[in-house]
């Protein structure tokens, strides 16, 4: 495999359901990326593309999303069903040493359900903006954001299958003009340095989701609380966080850091929730170094 390129296999799920899946690097040791709703492997390209001479990658794509299938029951979409996929994939590729996980948003949630049942193949955990469950309960600050963004989430999903032909050329248009990236920045979604190319192909890549899998996915987000798992954490466990953070602020984030046994915590000041795309060297260099510490 050429140097920073992503090999892309699939495999079925216990329930037969299809998951793609991409490695890169060439290590001897795993490290586990767990996207966040929506993400890709672009996401993560500042972290593969520095370390993938030392450890070796894998990412997957959730059920129902870009080159993984949606399940023939569509109740199993579930926080639970995506860490059993993980599951599913390291018997698959015959991994039996212990892993590192690092997830990123709806990737946290899923990186403390596989650790909940998997102590033993966990290493150690990165959680990179995000929180322990019941995201909706802290996004924007707001506490009647758990009473309104279901709601808007429910109605999404009525009308996204009807809208999305429509929406998809717009919103490709949108993300690709100039003012886009200005607009979100003073919104305060995004910092001005974020790489724009990486953040703009991020946002495609969301666009070329099916929006009715995304919005289900959503639901058992919202529902989904792994909060207590928190203090049985015996690994070593490191933080990443922006101070501007409005989707998973940074109480939230100073929260789990309490309860978790000796967490490491790691402040990007003014990172928003895109931290790992708007300040690449600071926050890879970060988890370099305690991956290299702790991954022994």
């Amino acid at each position: 495999m050429r140097k920073n390129s992503l090999l892309h296999k699939t495999f079925f799920a216990r329930d037969g359901t299809k998951i793609g899946y991409q490695l890169i690097g060439s290590g001897k040791k795993i490290v586990v990326l767990c996207n966040g709703l929506g993400g890709t492997a672009i996401a993560w390209q500042p972290l593969y593309s520095k370390l993938s001479k030392k450890y070796t990658f894998i990412i997957w794509d959730y059920r129902g999303l870009f080159s993984s299938s949606p399940p023939k029951d569509p109740t199993q979409m579930t926080i639970k069903n995506h860490a059993q996929d993980l599951e599913d994939l390291l018997k698959h590729k015959k991994i039996l040493m212990p892993i590192f996980l690092v997830g990123w948003s709806m990737g946290v949630q899923i990186a403390l359900e596989f650790y909940s049942y998997h102590k033993k193949k966990v290493a150690g955990l990165v959680l990179l903006n995000g929180t322990s469950g019941s995201p909706f309960k802290t996004a924007l600050r707001n506490p009647l954001s758990q009473f309104i963004l279901p709601k808007i989430n429910e109605l999404a999903k009525k009308v996204v299958p009807h809208l999305q032909p429509h929406i998809r050329p717009l919103a490709k248009k949108v993300i690709n003009w100039k003012g886009f990236i200005q607009i979100i920045s003073r919104l305060g979604l995004v910092h001005p340095d974020l790489d724009t190319k990486l953040f703009r192909l991020v946002a495609h890549g969301m666009m070329n989701t099916d929006l009715t899998m995304y919005h289900e996915i959503m639901t058992h987000l919202g529902e989904h609380d792994a909060t207590h798992v928190l203090s049985t954490i015996s690994v070593p466990t490191l933080i990443v966080a922006g101070d501007a953070d409005v989707l998973t602020p940074i109480e939230t984030a100073h929260k789990m850091a309490e309860l978790i046994p000796n967490a490491q915590f790691f402040v990007v000041t003014k990172g928003t929730h895109y931290c790992i795309l708007e300040f690449p060297d600071r926050v890879v260099f970060r988890i370099q170094h305690f991956l290299d510490e702790n991954y022994m």
